[in-house]
């Protein structure tokens, strides 16, 4: 019988109840087709250990390696960095939001290590440590370890993440959730864009206390001027310093 909870207490304190696989395949067909695409995008605001985005990414695996064996509709030449691509771009699409720091920790282990997994079985002999660099950059950058509800990071950012803007909105940004869109504008080349959590539900930017919209902005969810690009592979390279420091927060 699958283990439900951690223990009473923290069911008491936090409401933590993890949902059986059962349940979570069941409420995943619903929206079958979503999960077996590589670049739609989930976000699980409590995601707990992971027991939805792993579920998730075995689905997009599948699909993976089924493009890679010439069972998928891959119109393009197959090879093993066509399947990196599409490796990346899964666990790209994966986003949690989870309070309790033993759950981040066991949430992003566990989903590096089965892409890893599935990595391997491939390519057992030729497996690339910048791909792993980048899947460990990605699930640490997109697991987020806050408050849903708060839609606040539960460890205030000494500065900004976020350059160009007014005092007041780098304040804010200090503590707020904050995701980045990671999209392939070519073959290799990945453009990172990052967004508050607080404009993607609410549909507006929070400038003040008073909650008003920044009409200045070139979207109403953005929370950046400028974006990045680079490789698929050198992503883990070029935000090697910013994950690493989310690691050591959680750690400290």
């Amino acid at each position: 019988m699958e283990k439900q909870i951690v223990s009473k207490q923290r069911v008491t304190d936090y409401g933590e109840v993890y949902t059986r696989e059962r349940e979570v395949n069941a409420m995943l067909d619903l929206v079958k087709l979503q999960t077996q695409s590589l670049d739609a995008t989930f976000l699980e605001p409590a995601c707990g250990t992971g027991n939805f985005l792993i579920e998730i990414l075995r689905r997009k695996l599948v699909i993976a390696a089924q493009n890679y064996q010439g069972k998928g509709r891959r119109i393009a030449p197959r090879s093993q960095v066509s399947y990196e691509r599409d490796l990346v771009l899964s666990v790209s699409s994966l986003y949690g939001i989870e309070l309790l720091p033993s759950n981040v920790q066991h949430c992003r282990q566990r989903l590096l290590d089965y892409a890893i997994q599935e990595y391997t079985k491939l390519f057992p002999t030729t497996i690339k440590a910048e791909c792993l660099a980048t899947l460990e950059c990605l699930l640490t950058l997109n697991i987020v370890h806050g408050n849903a509800l708060t839609m606040e990071v539960e460890k205030t950012r000494e500065v900004s993440p976020i350059e160009y803007l007014p005092v007041t909105q780098q304040e804010y940004a200090k503590k707020a959730i904050i995701f980045s869109q990671w999209s392939f504008i070519n073959a290799r080349k990945v453009k990172r864009v990052q967004f508050l959590y607080w404009g993607l539900v609410e549909k507006q930017y929070r400038t003040d206390g008073d909650n008003q919209t920044n009409a200045a902005l070139p979207h109403p969810y953005r929370s950046v001027y400028q974006s990045s690009v680079c490789d698929f592979l050198e992503i883990g390279e070029t935000y090697k310093e910013e994950y690493r420091n989310e690691q050591a927060k959680l750690q400290s």
